[in-house]
Order: structure tokens, then C-alpha cells, then sequence
């Protein structure tokens, strides 16, 4: 029997395109992982952020549910002390506090209710992000 060995190709390894090819592949996953973990960090940090500024305006909220009518008159210094009695770090969050009186509206009416805005300004990304809250305090 006669048998005839027919040699096709060779296949001593890897050619230069097959190497080629491998790095591409292995850059372009690379890349989106990367990229996909990135963002995933950047929106976990915004939300922590986020959560933090959220926690300060709730503990400021509670603070006035707690106070007399007539001890949030002068928001200056309301404001000095609630930012060093939360612990408000100044360098990250800007706080700033504004009321406004049912009676400058409607001036024959009597003093018994006012609305306070809390604005919380932080920035994130080199993005200021505002967190605002109205509440309403009634004369008990």
C-alpha cells in the first residue's frame, strides 16, 4: 500500500496576524472593562455624596422641628451653630438658609407661619449639584 502524506500547511505557531488580532481583542475588552468600571465608581461616589448632603437636610429639618417658632429669628446665627452642631464639613458642602413670613404676603394676617428654604450646594465633578428644602414652621 502505497501512502501519500500531503502537506497542507504548516502550523508551527502563531502567525503574525493571529497575534495581531489577540491584542486587539485583548485591548478592546481592556478598554470597555475599564470604562464600564470607571462609571460604575463615579455614580457609587455620587450617590455616596448625594446620601451624605441628604442625611446633613434631614438633621437640619429635625433641628427646626425642634426649635420654638420665635428661635429661628436671625438665620445667621441659627445657621453658625447647626453647621458645628452636625458637623457640617464646610470645605465639601455650602449651606445657605432664607424664610420667608406669611405676613409679608398678607400683612393684616398674623405672625404664625413661615417657610424656610435650606439649599445645600456641593460639587462633584467640577458640577455643583443643589439640594433644596422648603419647610413649613407654624407658631404652636
Amino acid at each position: 500500500m502505497n501512502i501519500k502524506k500531503i502537506n497542507l500547511k504548516k502550523e508551527n505557531g502563531a502567525t503574525g496576524l493571529d497575534i495581531a488580532t489577540g491584542a486587539l481583542v485583548f485591548i478592546l475588552f481592556t478598554t470597555v472593562i475599564l470604562t464600564l468600571y470607571v462609571q460604575i465608581y463615579k455614580q457609587s461616589a455620587l450617590i455616596k455624596i448625594h446620601q451624605d448632603a441628604m442625611t446633613y437636610v434631614i438633621k437640619i429639618c429635625e433641628d427646626i422641628d425642634l426649635k420654638e417658632y420665635g428661635e429661628i429669628e436671625d438665620l445667621n446665627d441659627y445657621k453658625n451653630s447647626i453647621i458645628s452642631q452636625i458637623g457640617l464639613p464646610e470645605d465639601r458642602y455650602t449651606l445657605s438658609l432664607s424664610q420667608e413670613k406669611y405676613i409679608d404676603t398678607y400683612p393684616d394676617a398674623k405672625d404664625l407661619v413661615k417657610k424656610i428654604k435650606i439649599s445645600l450646594v456641593y460639587n462633584f465633578a467640577g458640577q455643583d449639584k443643589e439640594i433644596i428644602v422648603n419647610k413649613i414652621k407654624v407658631k404652636e
